[in-house]
C-alpha cells in the first residue's frame, strides 16, 4: 500500500507541474470528465441512462424517449454537484456538515424534496448487504462523531486514505433515506479535489460494481477495510494517470 501511496503522489507532483491551465482548456476536459463521471456514479446505483445520453440531457436539456423523469434530474442533480463541491474545493472552504446536507440536498432535488439535505427519520436495510445501518435515532450521534474524525485526521491521515474512509464511514452510517452512495463518492472527490488530486471515477459495470460493493460490505462487517482502500487508491492513480496523458497530448499538439 505505501508504494502504491507513494506512485499516486509522484503522479499528482507531475501534474502540478503542468497547472494552472488556461480556463479553456479546463473547462473541455473537466466538462468531459464531470460527466462520465455523473455516467457512472448513477449507474452504480441503476441508471439506464447511457454515457451519451447522459450528456445529452446534461447540455442539451433533451428529455430521452423511454427514461424516466427521475434518471433525468439524476443526471443534472449529479453533475451539478460536481460544480459545487469544485467550486467548495478551490475556496478550500471547510468541510462541515452543513456542507454535506448542501451536496445531498442538490443529489435529492426535485427528487425527494421532504428528505433532500435531511437526516432519516426510519430505520432502513440495504438490499444486497449483510451491513444493517445503525438506528435512526443514532444518526446525529453517529454524524458527529463522523466529523469529529475528520477533523481529528485531515491533517494527519493521507488524502487519499482519509477520502476512501470518509466514503466507507458514510455509507456504513446511511445517514440518509436515499442518494447516500452518490453522496459519499461526491464526499470522497471533494477530498480529494481540495488535495489537489483528481477525481476517483468507480466505473458502474456489473463486475465493477461487484467489487465496489463487496469491498465495503468486507470493511462495513468484517472491519476489513484494506480492500476498500486498495479500490479508492487504485482508482486515483488510474484517474491521475488518464489525467496527465491528456495534458501530455495537449501539450505536444
Amino acid at each position: 500500500m505505501n508504494t502504491l501511496v507513494q506512485e499516486i503522489d509522484a503522479l499528482r507532483n507531475e501534474l502540478e507541474t503542468y497547472r494552472p491551465l488556461s480556463a479553456s482548456h479546463l473547462q473541455k476536459i473537466e466538462d468531459a470528465l464531470f460527466v462520465e463521471y455523473t455516467y457512472e456514479s448513477n449507474r452504480i446505483e441503476g441508471s439506464t441512462l447511457t454515457l451519451q445520453e447522459t450528456a445529452l440531457v446534461i447540455h442539451k436539456g433533451i428529455t430521452v424517449s423511454g427514461k424516466s423523469l427521475r434518471e433525468h434530474l439524476e443526471a443534472i442533480n449529479h453533475f451539478e454537484a460536481i460544480g459545487f463541491i469544485k467550486s467548495i474545493a478551490e475556496k478550500n472552504e471547510p468541510f462541515t456538515e452543513r456542507t454535506l446536507k448542501d451536496i445531498h440536498a442538490l443529489v435529492l432535488r426535485g427528487i425527494d424534496p421532504e428528505n433532500a439535505g435531511k437526516y432519516r427519520r426510519v430505520n432502513v436495510r440495504i438490499a444486497g448487504s449483510r451491513h444493517i445501518p445503525a438506528d435512526a435515532l443514532k444518526v446525529q450521534e453517529l454524524m458527529d462523531d463522523y466529523f469529529q474524525f475528520y477533523e481529528e485526521q485531515k491533517n494527519t491521515l493521507h488524502p487519499v486514505l482519509l477520502s476512501a474512509h470518509l466514503h466507507e464511514k458514510f455509507v456504513t452510517i446511511h445517514p440518509f433515506i436515499d442518494g447516500n452512495g452518490r453522496t459519499a463518492r461526491l464526499i470522497m472527490n471533494l477530498i480529494l479535489l481540495r488535495h489537489g488530486y483528481t477525481l476517483v471515477n468507480i466505473a458502474g459495470d456489473n463486475e465493477s460494481r461487484i467489487n465496489y460493493y463487496t469491498a465495503l460490505d468486507k470493511c462495513q462487517t468484517e472491519n476489513a477495510c484494506e480492500e476498500f482502500l486498495q479500490l479508492v487508491m487504485k482508482a486515483e492513480h488510474t484517474s491521475l494517470t488518464s489525467y496527465l496523458n491528456i495534458m501530455k497530448t495537449g501539450k505536444s499538439k
